[in-house]
């Protein structure tokens, strides 16, 4: 897989996961790693195709990334993904999809059958999260599949 930000960019990555500390974690990893872009935490499928109706109204800018949890109730990552992809405005946005415990071969292909853009095992280790963002940078481009 290619990177999916460029050096210079500073626009947000959006995180979608119930877990306020799993977000928190993220928030903490990114600003470690040398990505320039801030983090906006949602805490579920639905608080996220609210937060792209701003997007499309102009009120929020494009995100350079989604981190979306497939684990969480109501909406699940999988639903979500469904939605925001059949939105012509956010079709090619990249989506990596965070897989909890799991690197289940079905939850893969049901991903990338959904348009995910990547799918990564959510990191257990700070050193991991930050080389993780560190890893989506251009000049960086480690490959999300683990």
């Amino acid at each position: 897989m290619h990177p999916l930000i460029k050096s210079e960019s500073t626009a947000p990555i959006v995180m979608v996961d119930d877990n306020e500390m799993d977000i928190l974690i993220a928030v903490r990893c990114l600003k470690r790693s040398k990505l320039k872009s801030r983090l906006i935490g949602v805490r579920s499928g639905e608080a996220f195709l609210e937060h792209l109706d701003h997007v499309e109204r102009g009120d929020e800018g494009m995100p350079a990334l989604v981190l979306l949890d497939i684990n969480m109730p109501g909406m699940d990552g999988f639903e979500t993904l469904r939605r925001v992809r059949a939105r012509a405005a956010f079709r090619a946005l990249p989506i990596v999809m965070m897989l909890t415990n799991s690197d289940s071969p079905g939850d893969i292909e049901r991903s990338r059958t959904l348009g995910a853009t990547g799918f990564k095992t959510k990191p257990l280790r700070l050193e991991d999260h930050v080389a993780f963002f560190n890893g989506l940078l251009e000049e960086d481009g480690a490959p999300l599949q683990s």
